[in-house]
């Protein structure tokens, strides 16, 4: 296409410049240009933070997302960029390979969204039209903070969503094409339950108790 149409958006926070590389290289290396974007979180804010301030500065007709520890493969761009043409799509993504682990949610590879109020998770590493993420943005906030910042999708990324394809008429549209590598690692939370996140980011012995003993009673008395 000549000129970059699309910029990818990676959050990221200090110490992790070894995986924050290669995640760039991988950038570096589409089939069809890409522009980045990196948002250092220095505050402790989370990611929801640094993606609405990564994708405000976005300029180019489409917005990627990528975290920090996982990587493109070379053709993410060109595919979803041809997907999103034929299918006159507004939001599109693509599957993953999981590396240090297992798919959390085969069910929706590939699936298709027909209930733009009520629909399930999907990968964050999409392509959306930039113009309809900044309208979300001024409309609703974007990305939105989560009390308890245990990386919930529901929390975070869904109402972004929601308003981009109920509100704005958004089209989504996803393949069951392999795309990118989501890295797992003891370091991330992505598609673990909210309990499994409370317990893994307790930092003491006392705290990992307390956070199993909750989940039991929520579990009894739900």
């Amino acid at each position: 296409m000549g000129q970059e149409v699309v910029t990818v958006v990676i959050p990221t926070v200090p110490k992790r410049t070894q995986m924050l590389n290669r995640a760039k290289a991988s950038i570096t290396a589409q089939t069809e240009p890409a522009l980045w974007v990196v948002e250092i979180d220095t505050e402790l804010e989370g990611a929801y933070a640094t993606r609405n301030r990564g994708m405000m500065k976005v300029r180019t007709e489409w917005t990627g997302f990528l975290d920090d520890d996982d990587e493109l493969l070379p053709h993410h761009v060109e595919t979803l960029l041809n997907v999103a043409d034929t299918n006159d799509a507004d939001l599109v993504w693509g599957w993953f390979d999981v590396v240090g682990g297992t798919d959390p949610f085969p069910q929706h590879r590939g699936k298709q969204i027909t209930n733009t109020e009520m629909f399930h998770i999907f990968p964050i590493t999409v392509l959306c039209r930039t113009a309809m993420l900044h309208e979300a943005h001024r409309h609703m906030g974007g990305f939105q903070f989560e009390p308890d910042a245990v990386g919930s999708w529901e929390f975070q990324d869904k109402p972004v969503w929601r308003d981009i394809m109920h509100r704005q008429g958004g089209v989504p549209r996803a393949i069951d094409e392999v795309t990118w590598k989501w890295h797992h690692h003891g370091g991330n939370t992505s598609g673990l339950g909210t309990q499994e996140i409370a317990i893994r980011k307790a930092r003491t012995k006392e705290q990992r108790l307390e956070a199993a003993r909750i989940g039991l009673n929520k579990r009894s008395t739900g």
